[in-house]
């Protein structure tokens, strides 16, 4: 998968993360909801720029707090299908996102010698 198909994916799951949070209609919902979408667009746009590393971090940032958040809330109040949808998003955005990219043309090359 190339590095800018894995941006377009992870920029729909922060739009899909606002959404979310917009859905629920509480400010702390929105408020998280932004938060964590913002953190997904950006790691987006830095892997789209080249700097792997920076959106890694972050979208392992963005993903544990996802994650983390809700199952915990479907552990006390139940899965609903908002949360199930972000949960099953979360888990493809994970698989995506550290599937090992092809290697590319200007990339260096280790030669036998």
């Amino acid at each position: 998968m190339t590095p800018f198909t894995k941006a377009l994916i992870t920029a729909a799951y922060g739009v899909w993360l606002a959404a979310a949070g917009i859905m629920r209609g509480t400010k702390a919902a929105v408020g998280f909801g932004a938060t964590t979408g913002v953190m997904a667009v950006v790691a987006a746009i830095l892997l789209a720029k080249g700097k792997r590393t920076a959106a890694n971090v972050l979208i392992v940032v963005t993903l544990l707090f996802v994650v983390g958040f809700f199952i915990s809330k479907s552990y006390r109040e139940g899965l609903d299908t908002r949360v199930a949808i972000t949960l099953i998003t979360s888990v493809i955005e994970a698989v995506v996102f550290f599937m090992p990219a092809p290697a590319t043309a200007d990339a260096p090359s280790v030669s036998a010698k």
